[in-house]
């Protein structure tokens, strides 16, 4: 009895979805996506920091708000990262390793807490399935970006929360994870608060149970809040509240006819934020979103040019309907109340339609595919009942998702994403490789905070970087986001600033210069040229004294 309880079919079934999801994250991890960013490279280089001499390369110790570009990061996934680089040093792999981990344990979490949910063993196979195969869920788990982490946190402790129903000892477990959320990604911060809220009325939890959860992650959130500051700085830059925003706007918009009181009252700031607010929101719940690579946002988190659920979901998300607001389906309002404060974090941002904004649907997505997919199964059983309706299904998803590896690993390559920062790799390679040759290197301010890509790359010791980075914390007294927005900084003999090649770079002794092929005389010599897959140079390394 307990051999076949081991080998159940259910089981294997479990098994062979896992194997699956560690093959689609795991496999070429350091080629596929082509390109490397420098949210990626920071994240590495500040766990190699940290592994190195217990500060990040900005010289915090053990800071509970790394500094990024533009805004603080959530620690969680640096500090994840530091295990890895012990085992297997500072590379693309080791970075993005830990990403790939967590995308494989959430397929596993998705099961157990579909499972919770609904009691039924079909729904929560067909939801790790999905998952597993994911197109969103998929380029997540190989980036090294910190909004997978939310989605197994958050999961994980809702799962937990669902299980206090019937034990109490569910009670830690539930306030560790969800704690852990607040230090993923801005948009579980969000998600988290509105969720719990909603989730202890939904659910007529007792004062005591309310009291006891509420005390513990207010004992996670303290620090968050003790370090504010830090925290709405990424809000300052692209929230829709941020004064930049809305003085950009009444400066944009031109005279009114109207009496200037007249005006205040038909076009105020407390409107433009309700209709941004409106229309961000809404923008979400939009089949175009799901459904269509048509997103505008060309990143490689929002990887246009394919949908981020497949064609056939659509359908399963028509039954899910049905099956949500038509039927007795246990936990159902807790699925709906998810579903309606997933996009309220990235709605408080400037944009829309941004799924790197909103990892926070995830694993929401498939469950509730899975819900569609075991109730049109059922449907047609009763209809074509002689049918394997089940395989027949899976066939129509494995062919899609085998369009979709199509898509990533052979079409997408050809096409690199924009800010996927592809061709750095080789740059800074070369440049390390030859840099004992030239008593300058110059690297244009075209490239993307590159001092982190040198760090990166020559796996420089942090003491060295930390000498060199206070200075340049002088971007924040001009009022500055970024490092690259100053003139010019410096780290050791590698210097960063505006490339002119006519007026003073060409007359530096020894130097090698980088930047775009724009910014030099086309009869010049290089010592590399970094070609785009189409065959377009995107980068050259020019010496002087030619």
């Amino acid at each position: 009895m307990k051999i076949k309880q081991i080998f159940s079919t259910s089981k294997i079934i479990l098994l062979l979805i896992i194997i699956l999801a560690a093959a689609v994250r795991l496999i070429s991890l350091d080629k596929f996506p082509n390109g490397f960013t420098g949210d990626e490279a920071q994240q590495g280089y500040s766990a190699y920091s940290l592994l190195q001499t217990g500060k990040d390369e900005w010289g915090e110790t053990l800071p509970i708000n790394p500094r990024g570009f533009g805004d603080f990061k959530p620690p969680l996934y640096t500090y994840l990262t530091v295990p890895s680089l012990l085992i297997f040093d500072l590379n693309m792999v080791s970075v993005r390793l830990p990403a790939a981990l967590v995308g494989i344990l959430t397929v596993l979490v998705a099961y157990f807490l579909t499972k919770e949910l609904f009691q039924k063993e079909n729904i929560a196979l067909w939801a790790a399935f999905l998952l597993a195969i994911s197109p969103w869920s998929i380029q997540i788990s190989r980036t090294a970006w910190e909004g997978g982490l939310g989605i197994l946190t958050f999961s994980l402790g809702l799962l937990f929360f669902l299980k206090l129903k019937k034990e109490n000892k569910f009670f830690l477990p539930t306030i560790i994870f969800w704690g852990l959320t607040f230090y993923t990604y801005h948009s579980f911060r969000v998600l988290l608060v509105l969720f719990i809220l909603g989730a202890f009325f939904l659910r007529a939890e007792s004062k005591k149970r309310i009291i006891y959860l509420s005390l513990g992650l207010f004992i996670f959130l303290s620090p968050l809040l003790i370090n504010w500051g830090n925290i709405s700085t990424r809000a300052s830059d692209v929230g829709i509240f941020s004064s930049e925003q809305i003085m950009s706007y009444f400066k944009s918009k031109g005279t009114s006819p109207l009496p200037p009181l007249l005006d205040k009252i038909f076009d105020n700031k407390f409107l433009f934020i309700k209709n941004n607010l409106t229309e961000n929101y809404l923008s979400y719940f939009s089949p175009t979103f799901f459904f269509t690579g048509g997103r505008p946002d060309n990143t490689y988190l929002n990887f246009p040019r394919f949908a981020l659920l497949y064609t056939v979901e659509l359908i399963f998300w028509i039954f899910a309907i049905k099956e949500i607001f038509f039927k007795k389906l246990a936990n159902k309002e807790i699925i709906i109340w998810w579903f309606l404060v997933s996009p309220v974090g990235a709605a408080l941002a400037t944009g829309s339609l941004n799924a790197n904004r909103v990892p926070t649907f995830l694993p929401l997505t498939v469950i509730i595919s899975a819900i569609g997919a075991a109730s049109l199964i059922d449907y047609l059983k009763t209809k074509f009942a002689n049918l394997p309706w089940g395989r027949i299904v899976t066939v129509i998803l494995f062919t899609q998702f085998i369009f979709f590896l199509h898509f990533y690993f052979i079409k997408l390559p050809q096409r690199p994403i924009d800010n996927v920062r592809f061709g750095y790799d080789t740059v800074f390679e070369k440049i390390l490789s030859v840099k004992d040759r030239y008593s300058q290197i110059v690297i244009s301010k075209h490239f993307t905070e590159p001092q982190i890509f040198v760090a990166f790359y020559e796996k420089m010791d942090p003491k060295v970087f930390q000498k060199s980075s206070p200075n340049w914390l002088r971007y924040e007294k001009s009022n500055k986001l970024y490092v690259d927005q100053l003139e010019s900084w410096n780290l050791g003999n590698f210097y960063f600033e505006g490339i002119d090649w006519r007026k003073k770079d060409s007359l530096r002794k020894d130097a090698l210069i980088v930047s775009e092929p724009e910014d030099f005389p086309s009869q010049v010599q290089s010592i590399l040229d970094v070609y785009s897959p189409s065959g377009k140079i995107l980068y050259r390394l020019v010496p002087t004294n030619q």
